[in-house]
């Protein structure tokens, strides 16, 4: 009886909601200057930001230290989404340039069975992430921006009193105890949040893409070099072009992530520090919400290792697999040939946060250590008098 083999998603099939929401934002592929579009997505996210940064601004003081410290991951959400996008998008030729290259190598990938089968899990995993990690993000992001009416709702209903609630704390220049400046604030709130989903989840989908296709690379590479039999020094000519080429494909990624995982590193300290402070210290009312936060906090920021230790893992398994071929089988020049592959590869790819940290399992229990001293710091500023 023959079974059915589910066929291994395309580039083009695993990149297509990416490139949509590039085009969305108004940056496009095909096209060298960026539609104003996303300067008015970038103006309107950066405006709620002001009005957050201006309401912690009036209110901060002792007394109401708990509170803004509940507030800050939100604002930090804002901040990282922003910061994230910006280097990406100046980078957007190298971004569309390495998508291109990566189409070509896993479109000649998927042509060879054997290679087919290597990335086959890999790569219907990625397809799966990427569409999940859109539809959880924006549902989250859908259910907060639309429960601010109806909470309002359900108070008129329980106790006939009008209340103007905002999805976000921000301060605007006049008052929104009305309906018409209420609608026309809210909006713009719910607007700028849909964006910052947008800008952050892009980026982070975009790196899940690329860094797994360059890591399939490698690990096909690694398989084709570990089943050499006796090749000709052509083929091994070949094979060191090869390696070359996904060495700079890797460091292209490097030069376009370096700075969104720097922001990802810091920022991430930031949220998981004030997180675990109003975890400790606030009311129990909060501690659902801020567990769900804290989460989906550690979630992005370990698959991220995730994907920067497989990239250490794939590049450096090409030296492992150089020594396991039959190379005592090859002549002189062969073996020099083998010899600089292998000191190649010893030396494995890494992704970085500008160089700050690695980002691998090592570079995550250092964000955790450093979230603790943060932690730990701001719990000895915090004094029981202001308890």
């Amino acid at each position: 009886m023959n079974t059915h083999v589910p066929s291994v998603p395309t580039f083009q099939d695993v990149f297509s909601q990416i490139r949509y929401n590039f085009a969305l934002m108004g940056v496009h592929e095909n096209k060298t200057r960026i539609s104003l579009k996303f300067y008015l997505f970038a103006l309107s996210l950066t405006l709620i930001l002001v009005e957050e940064a201006s309401f912690f601004v009036v209110n901060m003081s002792p007394e109401n230290f708990l509170e803004l410290t509940g507030l800050a991951p939100c604002t930090c959400v804002g901040i990282l989404s922003i910061l994230k996008i910006v280097p990406v998008v100046i980078k957007r030729g190298t971004v569309f340039a390495l998508a291109q290259n990566l189409d070509n190598l896993s479109t000649e990938i998927l042509n060879d069975p054997k290679q087919k089968e290597i990335i086959r899990h890999d790569i219907t995993l990625l397809q799966v992430l990427i569409k999940y990690y859109f539809i959880l993000n924006a549902v989250l992001i859908s259910v907060y921006n639309f429960s601010t009416p109806l909470y309002i709702l359900y108070h008129y209903v329980t106790t006939k009193e009008v209340i103007f609630n905002l999805p976000y704390a921000i301060i605007v220049p006049f008052s929104t105890e009305g309906w018409m400046a209420w609608t026309i604030v809210y909006l713009h709130s719910i607007i700028s949040g849909f964006i910052c989903v947008l800008f952050f989840t892009t980026v982070d989908a975009l790196y899940f893409a690329l860094t797994s296709y360059v890591c399939s690379i490698f690990t096909v590479l690694s398989d084709e070099i570990m089943n050499l039999k006796q090749p000709s020094y052509e083929t091994l000519i070949n094979i060191v072009e090869k390696h070359q080429h996904v060495l700079e494909l890797s460091n292209d990624l490097e030069a376009i992530f370096t700075l969104p995982n720097f922001f990802n590193v810091v920022v991430g300290s930031v949220e998981i520090c004030a997180l675990g402070f109003n975890l400790m210290i606030g009311d129990w009312s909060n501690v659902p919400g801020c567990m769900l936060f804290i989460f989906s906090v550690l979630f992005q920021l370990f698959v991220m290792s995730v994907f920067g230790e497989d990239l250490i893992r794939a590049s450096t398994k090409i030296s492992e697999s150089a020594f396991l071929c039959d190379w005592y089988k090859m002549d002189q020049r062969s073996k020099k040939l083998l010899l600089f592959v292998i000191t190649r590869s010893n030396v494995p790819q890494r992704l970085t946060a500008f160089k700050y940290s690695v980002i691998c399992y090592e570079g995550f229990t250092k964000i955790i250590s450093n979230s603790w001293s943060y932690f730990t710091i701001l719990r000895t500023v915090y004094s029981p008098e202001d308890q």
